[in-house]
This record gives C-alpha cells, structure tokens and sequence, in this order.
C-alpha cells in the first residue's frame, strides 16, 4: 500500500523589517528565513492530535507546514479531491506556541516596547480576516475623523495601512500625510490580538451572595465545546450580603482561547496558558478544524459522505516593522546648520535625527545624506530609545522613539 501524504496547511511569518512593503505584499520567493527569530512550536496536546490523526508538523524557514496522510486517488483525475485516512470525525483543535528568539525583537517590531503584563498574544483561523491573504490576526480598525490616535497604532483607509507617528486625535476625514505613514494594504499583528492570559489557578469572588445561594461556572473553548463545569453552594452559616470567593482549577485545560460563564452569564475571556509549559512564548496559534464555525475560506476541512476532504490553505500573521527617528551622534562638532539638514531636527552641534520617523530594514531601501551630501549609516536594531520630547504642533511632552547611530 502506497503511503501518501499531502500538504494541507502552510503557516507562514513575514516582516516587513524583512521584506519591507511591496505592492501587494507578498513574501519573495526566495532567500527568505524568519525561524531564527520567530518559530512555530506545537504544543504537547497538538502533537498528540496531529499524530491521533496521522498528520505530521514540519518546521519551515518562512514558519511550518502540516501534512495529512491521505488516500490514494486516480492520478488521472485532476479533479479528484483528496480524502484523509483517518476521518476528522469531531472537532479538534491545533495550537502552536509563537516563540520569539530574538532578544531585540520588540526594538524592530511595531508593537508595545513594554507590554502590558499577563498578556499573550493570540491568533486563530476563527479571525475571518481575508483580504490578499488569510490572516490570523484580528482586522486592522478602519481611519476615522475625530479620534484620538497613539503611535504606531495602525489602521485601514481606502487601499492603504496607515501608521500613526505621533499621538493626536484625528480631526480630518482624510489623513494627514504629516501624522501618518502611508504603505500598501495589508493586515498587521496589533495589540487588538492580545489577550489576557490566565495560569492554572484562578480565585473568583462572587458579590452579594447569601447562605445556600448556588452558582455554575463553566468553560467553552474556541470549538464552542464546554470544557470544564463546577457547582458552587455558599455554606449555611455564610453571612449575608457578603462575597464568596470560589477556587477554579484549569489545570486539565489544553492551551487556547476560553470563555468564562457564571450561570449562562460570559464573565471573562483569556487565553489559558501554563508557563512552564514553553519558554519565551509570545503568543498561541490556535487552528479549529470545524468546518461548521471556520469561514469557508479558512476551513482546511469538508465533510462529505461521511468522508473528509481536504482544502489546502495558507495562513498567514504579518508583522510591521517598526519606525523611528534616526538619530545620529558625533563626538566632535558635525558643523552643519539648520539649513544644510532640512530633513533633520537639529538637537545640538553634535546631535541630529530625521524629523520623519523611518522604518527599520535590515537592508534600507534608501540611505540619508548629511550635510555635505554623504551617506549616512542606517541605524541597526540594538539601540531603541522612547524619549519626552516637545510635539511642534502641539507644544506638548510627547513620546518618540529613537535609534542611535554613532559617527
């Protein structure tokens, strides 16, 4: 008997700080490798899954493939669609950590330089966010007047991504080019796809309860499956009127995304993750082979006669390179003037930095020239600075974000 095997998921990373922006933004389509920095690991439930179903994982420099065992098929028949060995006969669910390798990575990203805590990035093929790609990540909120803005922060408008480089609220209906950076359309990691994230064990306090009041605590996880249930009964001597604080033990929980629910009630929603369990984790990938709850899009699964057919896709999760001033330090007077550097902000006679911040790449498309028309360094990834500095618009403190370069 002939084992065959056949690709039905490619999960794949990009970087701008890579790959820059291209119109449309694509991956090239070679020479590109982002597994030293960011890799895709299952976790020890998935790698139960894929091997109860006999599908494999492999690890790719552009980020991993899966691979279904499947039945054998007329060769001549091209459109013959190709069946699993083994039926997907009930929901499961696929999770990868995200594990970042690189300790500057958050220097060249455009995400949070210090991120909130007990958070967890997450993403799931339950986003329906397709556009020249299907990606994991949340949508991106759409440009609108007369809302305020922080920088960095990204948005959609008309067929571009939109970068704010300051904080301000927004008062036009068309951007301001002076606020925002513009590059072609594409759907980025934002901080809309964290999560908080909950360990094991978890105290819950109930307000107002009195003696012999019951109350139901359930968990439903990203299949729609209830996953954990307890009863809770204050004692008889409980003092009226007074909280109730309930112990939850999530520690039979595989890792993903879960609601919480107090008698029918959603209460909270994380992502249940044990530390332990994987070291430098940025997020969790969570993969739902559902077909009735994944968008046609996304479902890498068709049931069909009681047989499972399989609908090869490519799932993507796009990073932004972050943006900065660069900022540029002599040791002895550089003896330019305001008028030799128009595109800069002149600090001091040994200090200047471009008064637009610019994208970090690991290999610039355009360098800056000094005074005297030479090219300047690009600043590399090591030395990010967020700095007070006054807005020219606003005469205010606001934050800015420099990389140094010395000269």
């Amino acid at each position: 008997m002939k084992i065959l095997y056949k690709k039905i998921l490619n999960l794949e990373l990009w970087h701008d700080y890579y790959i820059g922006q291209p119109n449309p933004p694509t991956l090239p389509a070679t020479d590109y490798e982002i597994s030293d920095m960011l890799a895709l690991v299952p976790t020890a439930n998935c790698q139960q899954v894929l091997q109860n179903l006999r599908w494999v994982f492999r690890p790719q420099p552009r980020g991993g493939n899966i691979f279904a065992y499947v039945k054998e098929v007329n060769p001549g028949d091209v459109n013959t669609d190709f069946q699993t060995q083994i039926t997907v006969d009930r929901p499961y669910r696929l999770t990868f950590w995200l594990v970042v390798r690189d300790r500057y990575f958050a220097n060249y990203t455009n995400l949070p330089l210090s991120p909130p805590p007990q958070q967890i990035y997450y993403f799931s093929n339950l986003s329906n966010n397709q556009g020249h790609a299907l990606f994991l990540t949340q949508p991106l909120p759409v440009y609108a007047a007369n809302t305020p803005y922080q920088l960095g922060q990204l948005v959609t408008y008309d067929d571009n991504t939109l970068e704010a480089l300051r904080n301000h609220t927004s008062v036009n209906a068309i951007p301001d080019t002076s606020s925002w950076d513009f590059f072609p359309r594409s759907q980025y990691v934002s901080q809309g796809d964290s999560l908080p994230h909950q360990v094991l064990f978890r105290t819950y306090s109930i307000v107002g309860v009195n003696a012999g009041d019951r109350f139901s605590f359930t968990l439903v996880d990203a299949n729609e499956q209830e996953t954990f249930a307890l009863e809770v009964t204050a004692p008889d001597n409980h003092t009226p009127g007074e909280a109730i604080a309930t112990n939850l033990n999530f520690s039979e929980q595989i890792p993903g995304r879960y609601r919480l629910y107090l008698d029918g009630s959603q209460v909270d929603e994380f992502v249940i993750f044990d530390p332990m369990a994987a070291s430098n984790v940025f997020g969790l990938v969570e993969i739902v082979l559902n077909p009735n709850l994944v968008p046609p899009a996304f479902s890498v699964l068709q049931f069909q006669n009681g047989d499972t057919l399989i609908q090869p896709k490519t799932y993507v999760i796009h990073f932004k390179n972050r943006a900065t001033h660069w900022r540029y330090r002599y040791e002895r007077p550089h003896g330019f003037t305001e008028d030799d550097l128009p595109d800069f902000e002149l600090k001091d006679d040994k200090t200047y930095f471009s008064k637009r911040p610019r994208g970090l790449l690991r290999q610039p498309e355009r360098l800056l020239t000094d005074g005297d028309d030479n090219l300047l360094p690009a600043p590399g990834v090591m030395l990010i600075k967020p700095e007070t500095q006054i807005d020219p618009e606003t005469q205010s403190g606001a934050i800015a974000i420099f990389s140094d370069i010395h000269l």
